[in-house]
């Protein structure tokens, strides 16, 4: 019979051993496959037998008895030691082992001189019951040494002396001094919230617009005290000026013998460790709460604040593809000018400042190029634009910062502004915006800042109602070891509260003042830092002067001051009653000399959408702006301005008001005639030079 799928066997042919035909059981192994599982059986027994005999025999014999002293003392070659167990060298120089009597070998130290006036050290331990005493054995020293097993060879005894006790095992953990600790200590401990204060301070703040902006700096104000005394306790300084974080106060307190010495029962430890404990967990929740977008980058906002303690001072810049032309123009004017400052460039992701821009930003000396998005944790959120400025002063790696717009540019080195004695004084610089739309927000003012009202916001234009506009973040001088929290608040103005929703009725920081500038000097403000200033110097306007044209009564009251001018007059009026003189004869007319103050016009107007600001001597300092006439017109239709004057604001309010806004942020000022100035030929040079210096990269103009 055929078998299935045996295309190739013979009819009739009969079935090979161990198969079937199919359907069939199987029949079982052949009489062959029997015998050859038989023979391995009986191979791997007899094999089996001596082996379990040999082993037998091996485990039964005696163990060598270890060395005695003598013998451990006994160094081949002249090496011995002495009593105290002090190394010795052999005559070729190689230090051996130091010997301990054998009673200490693999034994715990005794504890038999602990200092029972240390309530910390460990406590003596129980004897452990004593093994019979074996015969002392007889060696023969002429007799080859028995030879070591393996395991002997890796495992070495731990020796130690039995004159080190449970207090020196302490005491060899050992503490630098730390003057201050115990007050620092004290301090946090003491600042502790009972339950009910720290579930308000720990819950969610709520609100919206001027009620939240006010809770928010309640708040602030209060994580403020709390993380000073933290950081207080925690933060050490090395002597090259920098600052590292100690964490090992649990440690500390244990381990260290206080000066002066102070009794503390293990029960007070206890409740100190588990005080500060809970004051951690406070304060973690707490910054979490207020300040969540510094982590995962830095793992808490002590670690973020002792990272640029001695950081140094740098420029801090801002940028996308769209304003990297005016870097690459920016900064070698800076470099020409003599600024030597390093320099960070701050971006929002690959898709804000493309791979080759960064490349020929670090082209430049001195520059670097930093993602910020890797840094702020904005879920929830979305960081863009202007709201980007405190964020890069914030990461930057530099303690002293000088913030500049992409757009703005310097007729000096922009280092100058470190010197300044209101910068000096309080470790921030602000400038002003122009004194522009009267607008009284002196209700606002008091509705979101906590009591008392400090004596700069009385004096500010919001307060006195001068103009709704007080400060101009173009450039922003800041001390960030100084003012740490109050720039964490400013973050925060420009993070998760700026943006309101009028479908859900939320109010934002942006729909109550105008982008980024004003949360400055008002974040100071909130958190109760008054160590702020703004410059003193006048603000204007640069471009080329249009006369401005008389009206009716004006070119009136100027004849008639003319004609005062020609009436003649002898030095003295005649007295009453007296005669007067005869009239002297009118002179030859001749012809009258043009008077060049006749010709002048009093006041003067320039339309530019430049922003001037003048040093303490009146002279230009820096500008916003940039050098095109008109930076938002078409790209054909783009021009670099012509810079031959510049005005200066008049201090007073003046109805209508001395500036007037256009469109495309065209600002026109008209001061008086007397505040009228012109570039020197120095500040001319200064300005070809950055215009030169954008038209060889490329901007249009």
């Amino acid at each position: 019979m055929r078998v299935s799928g045996g295309m190739f066997t013979p009819r009739h042919a009969p079935l090979k051993e161990g198969r079937s035909l199919p359907g069939l059981p199987y029949g079982g192994p052949t009489r062959r496959s029997l015998r050859s599982r038989q023979g391995a059986l009986l191979i791997i027994v007899l094999l089996c037998v001596p082996l379990i005999y040999f082993l037998h025999s091996s485990n039964s014999l005696p163990s060598a008895p270890p060395p005695s002293d003598s013998l451990l003392n006994h160094r081949p070659g002249g090496s011995s030691s002495n009593s105290d167990g002090v190394r010795q060298s052999d005559p070729n120089g190689i230090l051996q082992q130091a010997d301990f009597p054998q009673s200490h070998l693999g034994h715990e130290p005794s504890n038999q001189h602990l200092d029972t006036d240390n309530p910390f050290a460990a406590p003596p331990k129980e004897a452990p019951f004593a093994n019979p005493k074996k015969p002392a054995v007889t060696h023969n020293y002429d007799e080859e040494p028995t030879p070591l097993r393996d395991s002997d060879r890796t495992s070495k005894p731990k020796i130690i002396p039995a004159e080190m006790s449970g207090k020196e095992s302490q005491q060899s953990i050992g503490f630098t001094e730390r003057p201050k600790f115990e007050k620092a200590l004290a301090r946090v401990l003491a600042l502790l919230p009972g339950e009910m204060e720290g579930r308000d301070l720990l819950r969610q703040v709520e609100g919206t617009g001027k009620e939240k902006l006010r809770e928010m700096g309640l708040r602030v104000r209060e994580y403020k005290k709390f993380f000073e005394a933290w950081e207080a306790l925690h933060l050490s300084f090395d002597e090259e000026g920098g600052s590292y974080v100690r964490d090992d106060v649990i440690q500390y307190l244990r381990h260290h013998n206080h000066q002066p010495p102070e009794e503390m029962t293990g029960a007070e430890l206890a409740s100190t460790i588990h005080s500060y404990e809970a004051y951690r967990y406070f304060l973690v929740k707490f910054g979490q709460m207020l300040f969540p977008w510094t982590a995962p980058y830095f793992p808490d906002h002590m670690t973020l604040h002792s990272h640029f303690k001695k950081g140094g001072r740098g420029i801090v810049l801002t940028a996308g593809d769209d304003q990297a032309p005016f870097l690459l123009t920016t900064i070698p004017t800076f470099r020409k000018l003599g600024c030597n400052l390093p320099i960070e460039v701050m971006y929002l992701g690959d898709s804000d400042l493309s791979e080759d821009y960064r490349q020929e930003l670090e082209d430049l000396d001195g520059v670097i190029t930093r993602d910020i998005a890797q840094m702020v944790n904005d879920e929830g959120w979305k960081l863009a634009g202007w709201a980007a400025k405190p964020f890069a002063i914030l990461f930057s790696s530099f303690r002293e910062v000088i913030f500049i717009d992409a757009d703005s540019l310097f007729f000096t080195n922009p280092e100058v502004l470190f010197e300044d004695p209101a910068y000096q004084k309080t470790g921030a610089l602000f400038f002003k915006d122009r004194l522009i739309m009267p607008e009284n927000k002196k209700r606002w003012l008091q509705q979101i800042l906590p009591k008392p009202i400090s004596r700069q916001v009385k004096q500010s234009r919001f307060w006195t109602g001068d103009s709704g506009h007080m400060q101009e973040s173009g450039v922003v001088v800041v001390d960030k070891w100084r003012h740490f929290v109050a720039l964490l608040l400013v973050t925060r103005m420009n993070g998760p509260d700026r943006d309101g929703n009028k479908d859900e009725g939320r109010v934002g920081v942006y729909d109550m003042v105008y982008g980024d500038k004003e949360t400055f000097w008002i974040g100071w403000e909130l958190v109760g830092d008054m160590d702020y200033a703004f410059h003193n110097g006048d603000a204007g306007i640069m471009g080329t002067v249009q006369t401005h044209e008389l009206t009716e009564e004006e070119k009136q009251e100027k004849a008639r001051k003319k004609a005062n001018r020609k009436k003649p007059f002898d030095g003295e009026a005649p007295r009453e009653g007296e005669p007067s003189q005869p009239a002297a004869p009118e002179p030859e007319e001749v012809e009258e000399e043009t008077d060049p103050i006749d010709e002048e016009p009093s006041t003067y107007s320039i339309c530019a959408p430049q922003l001037l600001h003048l040093d303490y001597e009146g002279k230009p300092l820096w500008f916003n702006g940039w050098l095109l006439d008109n930076k938002f017109a078409d790209k054909k239709q783009k021009k670099f301005g012509k810079f031959e004057h510049y005005l200066i604001e008049p201090r007073d309010v003046r109805e209508p008001g001395a500036w007037q806004l256009e469109e495309s942020n065209m600002c026109c000022l008209t001061t008086d005639a007397p505040l009228k100035r012109d570039f020197s030929p120095e500040e001319k040079a200064i300005l070809a030079m950055m215009i030169q210096q954008a038209k060889d990269v490329g901007v249009p103009g």
